[in-house]
């Protein structure tokens, strides 16, 4: 069974019954405010060493009512049970909000963070000032789409794929033709690994063991050492793009044919992950 309907807020939803399974996947285009923000390693590092977030629980130049209130002038509520899975201290509530919050509130509050520290360097000689870095964090923040999310209910599946994606494929899910759509999801992954490393083939970026040292800061913002898990999971993003690649070349030397549902789902998925995991 197949169901496309079209909801208020832009949604988009399609839906595939897996009676095997006893399983219902739909693949869901929300609007970008209920997914999570897409800041870079680089850039929490930098919010780390700004607000010293590795020292005693406390976010400087905060003190709890402050913390607290600043929030609440944001719109957030940060003592929420949702952001005290790390725990209950400043730096607890801030990373697990970092983690939870989109792109455009996570830039909107970074920016108000900048403007604080700001006015605090005008008032006085400060020998490191943050705030200009910080405030192109808040803006890059802004100008990025969120990265896709996924949540389960019962025995409903639901995986928002990236908005890049799904503006591209949308005709042909919309007409049920799912061979074009996965061929196209393919395609606009190659073409956001050629606007990042400026090669679009994943052999070329990837080679034969998931990955090469010299495309990691531009793919992943940072670079780490070979035997580290960071390393492997770098070469796992890396082995996923290699399989699009081959995927989509048996693709592109084949008839177009009526691919089955359930399989489509399952190659947009990937693609959607491969995408995501090269853009936060």
């Amino acid at each position: 069974m197949i169901e496309i309907n079209v909801f208020q807020r832009n949604v988009f939803e399609v839906g595939w019954q897996v009676p095997e399974y006893n399983l219902l996947v739909l693949i869901t285009n929300y609007n970008w405010e209920i997914t999570m923000s897409n800041i870079s390693t680089a850039d929490k590092q930098y919010l780390d060493n700004a607000l010293r977030l590795g020292s005693g629980g406390r976010i400087i130049r905060f003190s709890e009512e402050e913390f607290v209130n600043f929030f609440q002038e944001q719109g957030v509520n940060i003592n929420d049970e949702a952001y005290t899975e790390y725990g209950k201290t400043q730096n607890d509530r801030f990373r697990a909000w970092l983690d939870k919050a989109d792109n455009k509130t996570v830039g909107s509050v970074i920016l108000e963070i900048a403007a604080l520290f700001r006015n605090k360097e005008q008032g006085q000689i400060i020998s490191v000032k943050f705030s200009s870095g910080l405030e192109k964090i808040g803006e890059k923040l802004l100008s990025k789409p969120d990265r896709s999310q996924a949540s389960v209910a019962g025995n409903c599946i639901h995986i928002t794929i990236r908005p890049e994606i799904y503006n591209h494929i949308q005709r042909y899910l919309e007409t049920e033709d799912y061979f074009h759509a996965v061929d196209e999801a393919y395609k606009i992954v190659r073409e956001k690994l050629k606007s990042i490393t400026g090669k679009e083939r994943a052999t070329e970026v990837f080679g034969e063991v998931g990955t090469k040292v010299e495309f990691l800061d531009g793919l992943y913002g940072t670079n780490t050492k070979k035997g580290t898990p960071q390393y492997d999971f770098y070469r796992g993003c890396g082995y996923i793009h290699l399989a699009i690649q081959f995927l989509r070349n048996e693709k592109a030397h084949s008839s177009a044919i009526d691919l089955d549902k359930n399989l489509a789902i399952h190659y947009l998925a990937l693609a959607s992950l491969a995408y995501d995991l090269i853009s936060r």
